[in-house]
């Protein structure tokens, strides 16, 4: 038998989009873009103190802001990468239960032709 080989994430949310009926699909695309796009919001209203200059302190010893300066940039970041995932999630994750929906509904419809002339 041969063995199945590794598989993405993407091709796994994809066959169980194709498994599930269409109109489940599409509830779960709804959902998956509304949250999707809350939580981007969200991140975007995290990121509005971020484009507020940044005060310089004022220390005798330069070397002593550094830590400060680098744990600011390193949570800017975190907020500025969980942002672009999101913006992105929002459109790729219905598309994907859209495609799913698409293939689940036209194998429904395979599945009554079927039934209704009487073959397999």
């Amino acid at each position: 038998m041969q063995q199945r080989g590794r598989t993405s994430l993407l091709e796994d949310l994809l066959n169980l989009a194709t498994r599930l009926p269409w109109w489940m699909d599409l509830m779960i695309a709804v959902f998956a873009y509304i949250a999707f796009h809350l939580w981007h919001v969200h991140f975007l209203h995290e990121m509005n103190p971020i484009n507020e200059p940044v005060p310089v302190p004022v220390v005798a010893n330069p070397a002593a802001a550094i830590p400060s300066a680098v744990n600011a940039g390193l949570a800017r970041g975190g907020i500025m990468v969980a942002n672009i995932a999101t913006e992105v999630f929002q459109y790729a994750v219905p598309g994907l239960f859209v495609m799913g929906c698409i293939s689940s509904a036209l194998r429904e419809q395979k599945m009554k032709r079927r039934k209704w002339d009487g073959t397999r």
